[in-house]
């Protein structure tokens, strides 16, 4: 589920300025943003629910529980060997996808089978742990809009009242 931010047409106009002329770079709040969202997935996994209160994930039927425990005895829902949430949590190991440009960032897993845990099949229910919570995503769009705001300014460029529509 791909999360859009919607800018008004006067800033898509100055961002497009800035950034045709080199002088947009968002990388360093995109590493803090990156930083953020893998502690919140980390978060996600520990208490083993999506990040709405009082939700929690479907537990395991209960055919495939006795199996777990059998085959992996403690190891909690959407953990196995813990390679996904590793993935998700940790920069730089197998899978972790952690891509960050002058404009652009990417943060997730590459391992396939995250998709079908996050999202669920016909056979299994949706477990959620790739989607921030809508606090977060504020927090992390008034970083960006300050970070925007503040290169606009240092280019000579007065911003009045929010970037984002």
């Amino acid at each position: 589920m791909p999360n859009e931010i919607k800018l008004t047409e006067e800033s898509k106009l100055l961002l497009k300025r800035l950034s045709q002329a080199g002088k947009l770079d968002l990388r360093p709040v995109f590493k803090v943003i990156g930083e953020g969202y893998r502690k919140e997935v980390k978060a996600v996994f520990d208490r083993q629910q999506p990040r709405s209160k009082g939700l929690a994930w479907q537990p395991l039927s209960d055919k495939y529980a006795v199996q777990k425990e059998k085959k992996y005895p403690g190891a909690p829902i959407l953990v196995r060997t813990g390679a996904l949430k590793n993935s998700m949590t940790r920069r730089g190991v197998r899978g972790n996808i952690a891509i960050i440009t002058k404009t652009n960032a990417v943060f997730g897993s590459s391992l396939f089978y995250g998709r079908f845990l996050d999202e669920g099949t016909v056979r299994m229910p949706a477990r959620n742990f790739s989607e921030p919570s809508d606090r977060r995503r504020m927090i992390w769009l008034d970083q960006i809009e300050r970070d925007v705001i503040k290169q606009l300014e240092d280019d000579g460029i007065e911003v009045t009242g929010s970037i984002f529509a």
